[in-house]
């Protein structure tokens, strides 16, 4: 069983004191690669090369930054990878990002990739060695239909992509039956499916409502009365977020991603749930 880690870089001082905390308590768990986000809506640069190193090191597991679309044009993002790679990074998360725009459209950067199918291909050309890409089993919430998504993901894949990444989802069977789909259309990279506990649940539900990811209304009903937190809430997202790993551990799910949002006590206590008990997860090394 394979696990992983997500952050993105810290805004100011007592952001960066948040994320040093957490990543001293990451340290021990045996990651395969700590993503790094670029920063809210993938339009806004992210961790530098020695940055990117510093946060693996920490936490002894590779570097994999985020790169999108429209973070600039090709000759600046080939800029960029080339910096990484110089400094030894050689995998990435290539996405297309949400461009700045007034009225919410996605337009390509003038001189830019259009879509990450064009930047997974432009990466393997430039000799980087693993390339992730993300994948939404509820639908990408721009997407004309579940089968158009699906042949998105494809051609991602058949431009080079070596895994994909899921946006979170807190249903299984939703997710299961995602995965289904895409091994059934031939698709066997292997598939990190991207985990979310609940630290605080108005504000997943908004940032849900953003990023086109249903919250069921039994998730509402398992936290109502409890207060964002608080010790019960945080009892409730370890029962909810170990319920839902097992659950797929079980389906066949190999990896896990876990989204920690630059704080550590919710992933801590989700992998101590899985390592224990009769069916004690092992993470590969």
């Amino acid at each position: 069983m394979q696990l992983s880690f997500e952050i993105f870089p810290p805004k100011n001082e007592a952001a960066a004191a948040t994320l040093d905390a957490a990543m001293n308590d990451l340290a021990p768990l045996p990651g395969r690669f700590l993503s790094i986000t670029s920063g809210a809506g993938g339009g806004t640069p992210g961790a530098t090369a020695d940055q990117a190193i510093a946060y693996a090191n920490r936490v002894q597991a590779p570097a994999r930054p985020h790169l999108t679309c429209v973070q600039g044009t090709r000759v600046e993002i080939e800029a960029t990878v080339r910096a990484h790679l110089a400094a030894g990074i050689d995998r990435f998360v290539a996405l297309r990002g949400d461009a700045p725009d007034p009225d919410g459209t996605y337009r390509p950067l003038v001189e830019g990739f259009a879509f990450p199918d064009e930047l997974v291909g432009a990466l393997k050309t430039w000799g980087c060695r693993d390339v992730a890409v993300g994948a939404y089993p509820e639908v990408h919430p721009e997407a004309a239909s579940a089968d158009a998504c699906l042949d998105y993901l494809k051609r991602k894949i058949d431009a080079g992509a070596d895994r994909i990444l899921t946006q979170y989802c807190f249903e299984s069977e939703t997710l299961l039956r995602w995965r289904d789909k895409v091994r059934a259309a031939g698709v066997t990279v292997p598939i990190g499916v991207g985990i979310m506990p609940v630290g605080n649940y108005p504000q997943i539900k908004r940032f849900s409502e953003r990023c086109g990811a249903s919250v069921p209304a039994w998730l509402g009903e398992a936290f109502d009365g409890f207060e964002p937190g608080s010790e019960a809430a945080h009892a409730v997202a370890v029962d909810v977020a170990a319920g839902y790993c097992q659950t797929l551990i079980k389906a066949g799910i190999e990896h896990l991603h876990m989204y920690t949002l630059n704080r550590s006590a919710l992933t801590l206590a989700v992998v101590a749930r899985l390592e224990a008990g009769p069916e004690a997860v092992r993470w590969a090394a």
